[in-house]
């Protein structure tokens, strides 16, 4: 994948939550075998946009996975109306998530 131009690797995490699904962070394209991969570890219910660049392929991975609620990084909604989104992310941690990973919404300082 490129951005403006310049080579940018992408990278996506898979987290086992204590409730045995899969909190899946930044999803990449999903090929056949990854896909394997992912349904090898458990179900994945959680499917995240940690910002405003790793939208991409939240679309194919709700299809793939119909069960799993998506998170929207905050202002994607607007950007992407073509998804339904289940919630928004903010500085607390979603209940099916909130056993295993903190988190805190980063923003934008204006000067």
């Amino acid at each position: 994948m490129s951005f403006f131009g310049f080579p940018y690797p992408t990278r996506m995490a898979a987290i086992k939550l204590s409730s045995g699904g899969l909190f899946v962070w930044s999803p990449v394209a999903l090929s056949p075998a990854l896909k394997r991969e992912i349904d090898a570890l458990g179900p994945v219910c959680c499917v995240v946009s940690p910002n405003l660049l790793h939208h991409r392929f939240l679309g194919e991975w709700k299809a793939a996975c119909p069960d799993a609620r998506l998170f929207a990084s905050p202002g994607l909604r607007r950007r992407r109306k073509d998804l339904a989104f289940d919630a928004d992310l903010g500085d607390a941690p979603d209940p099916l998530w909130a056993a295993d990973i903190d988190q805190v919404l980063v923003r934008a300082v204006s000067r």
